[in-house]
């Protein structure tokens, strides 16, 4: 029979285990998306373990978790290879984002309050603060938080799945912001969509999220494999963009924008 001493030690010694593993999965993950290891490079376990001061398990059951999410796949002699970034892996994850986010924001918005807004305020300052591409972890930390702001009040799985989503762009939004040039244009989006989360206009939002991440999966494949044909974001994107487009309701975003621009 099994002393409580002895289950107390064996729970205490699951619990340590967990957290290496967990400790390693941030930290490899975090290395991938912010671009440590070059799309296709071959890691040795043994090597990663190594350089995390970690035993072979936990970085091996950390890198079976990440590439359940796609962005590693493993080979044989214990050799990791960092997934590729291809124009279809992009197409198919904006596509996701603008099903999953588009719908919710139509509800989640109504229920934003003040602080919420105060949130994004801000996140957006921060965010225009740190525009420049020496600064872009500064800016997405921001990015990310400003974008989940409008949508947490739809529940946990909701939440859940947008963050993996918006972290999987990071490698894709590392590449769009490369130049100087794209912030400004990001600039009055996220003004844009600010004010319209400020008038509690979920439709209005949804139309402008849909506009935001087609315009950047599309201006992404233009400038590396332009003969690649996005059909994935373009049919998400008449679908959430149906009944939505004219004259009349961009001069409406446009006015808001400008007003939400008075606060800063």
């Amino acid at each position: 029979m099994v002393s409580n001493d002895e289950q107390a030690g064996e729970a205490i010694g699951a619990d340590i285990s967990g957290s290496r593993m967990l400790d390693a999965y941030d930290r490899i993950k975090l290395a991938i998306l912010r671009g440590a290891f070059a799309p296709g490079a071959r890691l040795s376990q043994v090597k990663i373990a190594e350089s995390l001061g970690l035993s072979r398990t936990p970085v091996r059951e950390a890198l079976r978790l990440i590439e359940k999410e796609g962005l590693v796949s493993s080979r044989r002699g214990r050799q990791v290879v960092i997934s590729t970034t291809s124009m279809a892996d992009l197409d198919e994850l904006y596509a996701l984002r603008i099903k999953l986010d588009t719908s919710t924001v139509r509800t989640s918005v109504a229920d934003l309050d003040g602080a919420d807004m105060d949130e994004m305020r801000d996140c957006l300052a921060r965010m225009e603060q740190f525009a420049s591409p020496e600064n872009f972890a500064e800016f997405d930390a921001a990015h990310r938080t400003f974008h989940m702001i409008a949508i947490r009040g739809a529940g946990p799985r909701h939440v859940e799945y947008s963050a993996k989503l918006n972290e999987h762009a990071e490698r894709y939004r590392r590449i769009y912001l490369g130049q100087s040039n794209s912030y400004e244009q990001s600039s009055a989006e996220h003004r844009a969509i600010l004010a319209a989360c400020d008038a509690r206009d979920g439709g209005l939002v949804s139309y402008l999220l849909a506009e935001h991440y087609a315009r950047i999966a599309l201006t992404i494949i233009a400038q590396i494999e332009p003969q690649f044909e996005p059909r994935l974001v373009r049919a998400a994107a008449r679908v959430a963009l149906d009944g939505k487009e004219g004259p009349t309701r961009k001069s409406e975003t446009e006015k808001m924008a400008a007003r939400s621009g008075e606060g800063f």
